[in-house]
């Protein structure tokens, strides 16, 4: 197969589908279809639990963005397909039904900072159909290569015409502080629209599978559409084992609107240890900052994927300190997003001090939903171990 394949598929987003040209043509790029189940875009077969390259890039229409309150919103729709659910450590597949049916997505931040928000429970998209109600969706909060953090959902549709769609944002949920504090409380609404036709369904039917051999790959698709636009070359250059990230971003955001600053920029840095390929930067910050109380250290922990840091949330951490052979404090990690370190982790820590031993649990993983390649990654997550003061 040559480096990259562009298949038209119509099967994916409903009307106007023809199986049989999807079979030939998957045929000619050497894609299996042994199932017979034509619908489906090719999978990587046994992949590795980490991140990996997946088969193809996604296509996607992006939307006029729009504001709800302190929410800045940026909507994009494309062709439905499979993504995986977690549930404690566990996945599940969920396949397009089939009929017309778009993927619906989201994506929030804060408009000043940049700050991601990728903690939204109890959002809801209700659609209309040419000014008629057809129901509405819960979107899972999901993290793709492509998209990193963002929320979306399969979304059946009524067939061709324009589609209103209201976004009701609930208070935000997590604890928010320094210029977010106070913010993201009230239930707040957006709305946008978008045209399912023929000429939409020409827009985002091009598959773009990648070259066979990078399958797989341990690596990562970089974000599309910031910096290096929708199927540029050189998008999978992150498919080689280099986890720096983007050098030379501006503000630490790298080319996608969720990702984490680098390591390096964290002050009171203790290290940025790896499990199940989960990059956990974490930091100290001394007595006297903006996070302290009566004098406490602020213990951080900032959970990021590695090549594109996407912030990983709604996650449990409990830390313990050790002074010897004896527990010293111990304190829950309260997930939390913050004006100029973003989405993280934290606690104030009163004891923790040069030479103690720090040992931080992960008693959940990530509770988001997985496009392909992140979803064999980050289920099974071992402690962290770091020395305050030392290697």
């Amino acid at each position: 197969m040559d480096r990259r394949s562009v298949l038209r598929v119509g099967v994916a987003v409903g009307v106007g589908a023809s199986g049989g040209c999807l079979s030939r043509l998957r045929e000619e790029a050497g894609v299996d279809d042994a199932d017979g189940e034509t619908s489906r875009i090719a999978r990587v077969e046994d992949p590795p639990d980490a991140v990996y390259v997946p088969s193809h890039r996604e296509t996607m229409e992006r939307l006029e963005p729009a504001r709800a309150g302190d929410y800045a919103v940026a909507p994009m729709v494309t062709y439905a397909h499979p993504f995986w659910l977690v549930d404690g450590s566990e996945t599940t597949l969920v396949e397009p039904q089939g009929g017309p049916e778009v993927h619906l997505m989201i994506a929030l931040r804060e408009p000043e900072t940049g700050a991601a928000l990728p903690v939204a429970s109890g959002a809801r998209l209700r659609l209309e159909h040419d000014g008629e109600s057809i129901g509405s969706v819960s979107p899972w909060p999901m993290i793709s290569q492509g998209m990193g953090a963002h929320f979306g959902d399969n979304v059946p549709l009524e067939g061709d015409g324009t589609y209103a769609v209201e976004v009701e944002l609930p208070p935000l949920g997590v604890r928010t502080t320094g210029t977010l504090a106070g913010r993201f409380e009230t239930f707040e609404t957006a709305t946008f629209e978008f045209t399912y036709d023929e000429a939409f369904r020409e827009a985002v039917a091009d598959v773009e599978y990648l070259d066979e051999e990078l399958w797989g790959r341990r690596g990562a698709l970089e974000p599309t559409g910031h910096g290096g636009g929708d199927g540029d070359e050189g998008n999978d250059s992150n498919a080689d084992d280099d986890r720096s990230g983007h050098e030379g971003d501006e503000g630490g955001m790298a080319h996608s609107v969720s990702a984490l600053a680098p390591a390096e920029e964290y002050p009171g840095l203790l290290g940025a240890p790896e499990r199940d390929d989960a990059v956990l930067v974490t930091a100290l910050l001394e007595p006297g900052s903006r996070f302290a109380e009566n004098g406490e250290r602020y213990l951080l922990v900032s959970p990021r994927t590695p090549y594109n840091r996407v912030p990983l949330a709604d996650m449990a951490m409990t830390a313990t300190v050790a002074r010897g052979d004896e527990a010293v404090e111990e304190a829950d990690l309260v997930q939390t997003i913050d004006g100029e370190y973003g989405h993280h982790y934290g606690a104030g820590v009163a004891e923790l001090a040069e030479g103690d031993a720090l040992t931080v649990a992960i008693e959940g993983v990530p509770q988001v939903a997985r496009h392909q390649g992140y979803e064999t990654a980050f289920l099974e997550m071992e402690p962290i171990e770091l020395t305050v003061g030392g290697a």
